[in-house]
């Protein structure tokens, strides 16, 4: 469970320290997992 705090509040801080809202996160992480998807398809 320590790991998982920690993980929260690092992620929080980076948020914070870009001054991204929670929405352009979400959208960071929607198109990096496109992204990676098409790169396993591609690779496969």
């Amino acid at each position: 469970m320590k790991v998982f705090e920690w993980h929260s509040e690092l992620a929080e801080r980076l948020r914070l320290k870009l001054g991204w809202s929670h929405y352009a996160i979400y959208w960071v992480s929607f198109i990096k997992g496109v992204a990676v998807t098409c790169l396993v398809y591609w690779l496969v």
